[in-house]
């Protein structure tokens, strides 16, 4: 079954971009890139700080969560599949301790936003929003810090700037401030937010999608870097495999 064709969400338009063809792999042949140890251990911590913002507790409560959304799959053997879940775990317990010194004040987690753009529907998930001084707020997105982000990444990042519009257009919250939350230190990484970028937002997202309903597969992307490299009989610029 095709996904619908007229929603929009960050990761259907990043596969887009990425790849047209890694974007027909997934939305439209309806199948699945292949997970591998740092994509299930991000989807396992995630899983968790969802569960804590939602439910509360101790970090006793948190690794109970992390246990319970421990993904297994995608490592080689049971070492590294412990290996992966004990880093896991560590990082959890640093956000926990760097939570008790932040004096934040969360008003969201995991906060589900839809808001109508012409023909399409946008959606999203968004992992934290702070609020800041007087009606100031800030949008936060968990990052695991596989790798490095600067203050310009926040800056120029579409998932912050669509998530943002969300914000806007379906809860009439002004973001002031957007932030990766890197797990892996942990430690933020921020840049002011204006909205003077929104218009190029929406056409990128306009372009984007009316390309997808054309079904327009003509270009390739960065196949060394793809998720489904070893499965696109189309991907170039591989290693050859040794027999």
């Amino acid at each position: 079954m095709i996904s619908d064709p007229l929603e929009l969400n960050y990761s259907k338009v990043k596969a887009y971009l990425d790849c047209p063809l890694l974007y027909r792999y997934i939305y439209v042949e309806r199948r699945f890139a292949p997970l591998n140890p740092y994509a299930s251990l991000g989807l396992s911590v995630h899983g968790a700080l969802a569960r804590y913002h939602a439910s509360g507790g101790d970090l006793s409560d948190l690794l109970v969560y992390y246990a319970d959304s421990w993904n297994n799959r995608g490592y080689s053997t049971a070492q590294q599949s412990m290996e992966f879940y004990n880093r896991g775990a560590k990082i959890l317990e640093n956000y926990w301790l760097a939570a008790q010194a932040e004096k934040n004040r969360t008003v969201f987690s995991e906060k589900i936003f839809q808001f109508a753009f012409e023909k399409w529907r946008v959606r999203g998930t968004i992992d934290r929003v702070d609020r800041l001084d007087g009606d100031c707020f800030e949008l936060i997105d968990y990052k695991m810090g596989f790798e490095e982000k600067t203050p310009a990444d926040a800056a120029q990042s579409l998932q912050l700037a669509i998530y943002a519009l969300g914000l806007k257009r379906a809860l009439n919250i002004t973001v002031t401030k957007v932030s990766f939350f890197i797990l892996n230190g942990p430690y933020k990484v921020s840049a002011g937010y204006d909205g003077q970028g929104d218009e190029k937002t929406l056409a990128l997202l306009r372009d984007t999608g009316e390309k997808m309903l054309a079904m327009d597969f003509s270009r390739t992307g960065n196949c060394p870097r793809c998720p489904i490299k070893n499965l696109c009989p189309q991907a170039v610029g591989l290693p050859e495999q040794k027999n």
